[in-house]
């Protein structure tokens, strides 16, 4: 496969992937806008910037100015989350890209994959997100969610299990191992003693993670936050947590290059072990609880070196040989 096709393969399963994170988290917070007291959706506002690497907000703490905070500042904050093109990180954007990597390998996609994933992005760009939010600004994020899943289900159902369904793969696993990770630590920083602000309810990360009712089916309702993190580091059988992740990595990279899984093991190959050794035997930090301290610091400098590994030695490497008279 050409290094220009297997890139565009891999980032676009890496747009898709965060396209519907962005918009798993939105539809998080929009469901609470109802009910929920405006410090918690203050708390929340930073929560969801924070696990997307957005620029940190200035929210208000207190009960008067967090009320304040939410009045002014929601519809902007849900709204450059979802349409403002000069996001990155936003639905619109993310979907954009993704649609512009596939416009370059149309020849080696189905073509009911290309039309489900165009049909998505014609279908979001020609929302208004302000008569979405006079309606129900959670709906539209929902829908979003759906139509990525059915696009999923459409690559599962109709692309065959060769190299550019493997580096599309790839890239989504890679790009949630990235986001898991953050998410997992924006949560657990709420947590930790002596940090600021209010913190983030153990449930609702289950719930974003879609992992609530394996939790309340292995444990009980009641929600404790080291089970909660050994769920969704260790699990093997939950699509979000960072062991199944690390697992499909491991499998897209054997696929793609086998002899890079044999020794001497390539870099890429030889990080995306280290990472599913480090999410399966070395989850404890000094206290020895999940989550410690300088753990999931250590997996996003893992989750980087993979990345950059993956497109050096299959997208970026620089061709070889001698120069053409």
């Amino acid at each position: 496969m050409l290094a220009r096709v297997a890139g565009d393969f891999y980032w676009m399963g890496r747009y898709l992937e965060r396209t519907e994170q962005t918009a798993r988290l939105l539809e998080y917070q929009l469901t609470r806008l109802v009910d929920s007291p405006a410090g918690d959706l203050a708390a929340g506002w930073a929560a969801v910037y924070r696990a997307l690497r957005q620029p940190p907000l200035d929210a208000a703490h207190e009960a008067v100015d967090a009320e304040r905070f939410l009045m002014a500042d929601a519809y902007t904050l849900a709204g450059s989350l979802v349409e403002e093109s000069a996001n990155p990180h936003s639905v619109l954007s993310c979907w954009s890209a993704a649609r512009e990597n596939a416009k370059q390998v149309r020849p080696q996609l189905p073509l009911r994959v290309w039309t489900c994933l165009n049909q998505g992005f014609l279908w979001l760009r020609g929302n208004e997100f302000a008569e979405w939010w006079t309606r129900s600004p959670s709906a539209l994020v929902a829908e979003v969610v759906d139509r990525l899943r059915l696009c999923f289900g459409v690559v599962e159902a109709r692309m065959p299990r060769d190299d550019a369904w493997r580096f599309l793969e790839l890239g989504r696993f890679v790009e949630r191992v990235q986001h898991q990770t953050c998410l997992l630590d924006t949560w657990n920083g709420f947590a930790r003693p002596g940090s600021s602000g209010r913190r983030m309810p153990w449930s609702d990360l289950l719930r974003v993670c879609g992992a609530y009712e394996l939790y309340c089916r292995n444990h009980s309702m009641a929600v404790k936050r080291e089970a909660v993190l050994d769920l969704l580091i260790r699990n093997p059988e939950l699509p979000r947590s960072l062991r199944f992740a690390a697992q499909r990595i491991g499998e897209m990279l054997s696929g793609i290059d086998p002899a890079g899984s044999r020794y001497p093991m390539a870099p890429a190959h030889q990080t995306a072990l280290r990472l599913a050794a480090a999410v399966e035997v070395e989850r404890t930090g000094r206290a020895g609880e999940p989550g410690g301290s300088g753990f999931f610091p250590s997996l996003q400098r893992d989750g980087r070196r993979l990345h950059d590994q993956i497109t050096s030695a299959y997208v970026d490497y620089p061709a070889t040989g001698e120069a053409l008279p």
